[in-house]
C-alpha cells in the first residue's frame, strides 16, 4: 500500500483515465475525492474506490472556475482532514485546424486542458503545504511532443502542462511539494471510442492498425497502465522525482518516422 493514509483528489474522474487513476489510488491506500463537470459517471468511480477498500466522495464542478476548484480542496480537508495528492486530469479533445477552429472551441480547450489544470495546482498548494508537502500530477499527452493536423489547440495545452510541471516544481519544492506530469499515448478510453464513432468502419480499422504499428509495443495502452505510473509518481518511491514528465506511450515517440 504505497500511499496508505494519504488523501488524493482527481479531476475528470467520471470515466476513462481519471476513473482509472482514482481506482488505482484507492487500491494503493488513498482516500479519494473524485471530480467531474457532471455527476453522471462519478457514482461508478466511487463504486470502484469503495470496492478497493477505501473511502471516497464526489465533488461536481467545472475546473475552469476557481471557486469550483477550491471546493474540491475544501471537501478533501473537511471530509478527510487534508490533501496530499492533486491529479489534474480533466480535459476535452476538440480537433480542428486552427484557421477553421471556432473561437469558443479554442477557449474551451485551453481553459479546460491548461487553465483548469493550473487552477487545480494553485488551489491545492495551500492544502499540500499544510500537510508538510505532497504531490501534483498533470495529465499531459504525447501530443505535447509530436502531433497531427487539427491538434494545434490540444497540443499547445498539453505542452503547456509539461512546461508547467517543470516550472512549478521549482516554485514549490521548498515546501516539500513535488510536481510532475505524465504523457500518455493512445489509450483505450471512452474518448478514443468517441473519436472512432465518428469514422466509418474502414477508417476506424485503418486508424487502429496505424496506431498499433506506430509504437514499439504494437498495441494500444490501457487505463491501468497510465494509472500505475501516477501511483508511482505520488508515492514515496518517487520522493526524489520532480519537475519531469514520464511518457507512457508504448514506445510511440521512440519509433523513427520518415
Amino acid at each position: 500500500m504505497p500511499i496508505e493514509g494519504k488523501v488524493a483528489a482527481v479531476t475528470g474522474a467520471g470515466s476513462g483515465i481519471g476513473r482509472g487513476i482514482a481506482a488505482a489510488l484507492a487500491a494503493a491506500g488513498a482516500r479519494v475525492v473524485v471530480n467531474d463537470v457532471e455527476s453522471g459517471g462519478l457514482d461508478g468511480t466511487l463504486d470502484l474506490v469503495r470496492a478497493a477498500g477505501s473511502e471516497g466522495m464526489a465533488c461536481v464542478g467545472d475546473v475552469r472556475r476557481s471557486a469550483d476548484v477550491r471546493r474540491i480542496m475544501d471537501d478533501a480537508v473537511s471530509a478527510f482532514g487534508g490533501l496530499d495528492v492533486m491529479v489534474a486530469n480533466a480535459a476535452v479533445g476538440l480537433y480542428a485546424e486552427l484557421e477553421e477552429m471556432a473561437e469558443d472551441d479554442l477557449h474551451r480547450v485551453i481553459d479546460v486542458d491548461l487553465k483548469g489544470a493550473l487552477l487545480c495546482a494553485r488551489e491545492a498548494i495551500p492544502a499540500l503545504r499544510a500537510r508538510g508537502g505532497g504531490s501534483i500530477v498533470f495529465v499531459s499527452s504525447v501530443q505535447a511532443y509530436t502531433t497531427l493536423r487539427g491538434c494545434v489547440a490540444y497540443g499547445a495545452a498539453k505542452a503547456g502542462l509539461v512546461a508547467a510541471a517543470r516550472a512549478l516544481a521549482v516554485e514549490v519544492g521548498e515546501h516539500g511539494i513535488r510536481v510532475n506530469a505524465i504523457a500518455p499515448g493512445t489509450i483505450d478510453t471512452p474518448m478514443l471510442a468517441r473519436d472512432l464513432d465518428g469514422m466509418n468502419t474502414a477508417d476506424a480499422t485503418s486508424f487502429l492498425d496505424s496506431v498499433r504499428a506506430a509504437n514499439a509495443l504494437g498495441r494500444i495502452g490501457t487505463v491501468e497502465e497510465v494509472a500505475d505510473v501516477v501511483v508511482f509518481l505520488v508515492s514515496d518511491q518517487a520522493g526524489y522525482v520532480t519537475g519531469t514528465t514520464i511518457v507512457a506511450d508504448g514506445g510511440f515517440l521512440a519509433v523513427k518516422r520518415f
